[in-house]
């Protein structure tokens, strides 16, 4: 398996399109984060030194919702690729274990957007400190448990939906596909907060959106979004083992 991931590793690294599409998606992740937390008189109507430290930590950390975007597109894109060019065909006869394979390339995109993440947060965290203090504005500190909690929700909201699209392309046999599917995941939230509070209440729990913003700590007492921790963890599970399954199921009984 170790050598399954490595060799996932370096076919995403032998090229240079992905190594410079990978280090684009740091770069406009954080000049977005920036770029939010610096014009917030435009974005909130409120000067930077009016809001808060979690405030400008949240405006910062905007970023990675592109790069989560970004990390959809170039998961679904890289194994679709496999596909379309008919590469697969090789890698499953060096690898017949097709189960193997399947959760090689799992443990590889998911590995790849956890570091990205990882370096996102941290990166976005300092550009917040460097504000609040340019701005004479009290900093943040980690041991805070509500920041490390925000912290924490927003660096497994990439890695959760890498995961995902990983599942979508071998479910759906399509890189399209599988990028409609993630960001419907994404955006469904939105238009289910259209309807009643009663609908809300019975849907929005069930998506991954309510699931993250619960970690993360961001949801309002007494909001359909709102649950605790364990029921968090327990839906993003639910999830990718449902996911993965029916991709896995698919991916067994194909035609390559």
């Amino acid at each position: 398996m170790i050598n399954l991931i490595n060799a996932e590793f370096k076919k995403i690294f032998f090229l240079k399109s992905s190594r410079i599409y990978l280090l684009i998606l740091i770069v406009l992740s954080l000049i977005l984060g920036l770029i939010f937390s610096l014009t917030t008189n435009v974005t909130q109507g409120r000067a930077i030194t009016e809001l808060s430290p979690m405030d400008v930590l949240s405006a910062n950390m905007l970023g990675v919702d592109l790069a989560n975007i970004m990390l959809i597109v170039f998961t679904a894109i890289s194994i679709a690729k496999e596909f379309s060019t008919k590469l697969i065909n090789i890698s499953l006869v060096i690898t017949p274990d097709r189960k193997k394979f399947f959760f090689a390339r799992l443990i590889t995109y998911f590995l790849l957007s956890l570091v990205i993440s990882i370096i996102l947060v941290i990166l976005s965290y300092l550009a917040s400190q460097l504000i609040l203090t340019a701005n004479n504005i009290p900093v943040l500190s980690l041991k805070d448990n509500k920041v490390r909690q925000f912290i924490s929700g927003v660096m497994i909201m990439p890695a959760f939906y890498t995961i995902i699209t990983v599942a979508a392309v071998l479910l759906f046999n399509s890189g399209a596909g599988a990028i409609t599917f993630s960001l419907a995941i994404m955006a469904l939230p939105a238009l289910i907060k259209m309807f009643s509070s009663s609908i809300q209440r019975v849907l929005l729990p069930v998506f991954p959106q309510s699931a993250i913003h619960s970690l993360a700590g961001v949801v309002k007492k007494g909001s359909a979004e709102a649950m605790g921790i364990t029921a968090g963890v327990f839906v993003l599970l639910a999830w990718i083992i449902i996911c993965s399954i029916l991709a896995n199921l698919k991916f067994q009984n194909q035609d390559i």
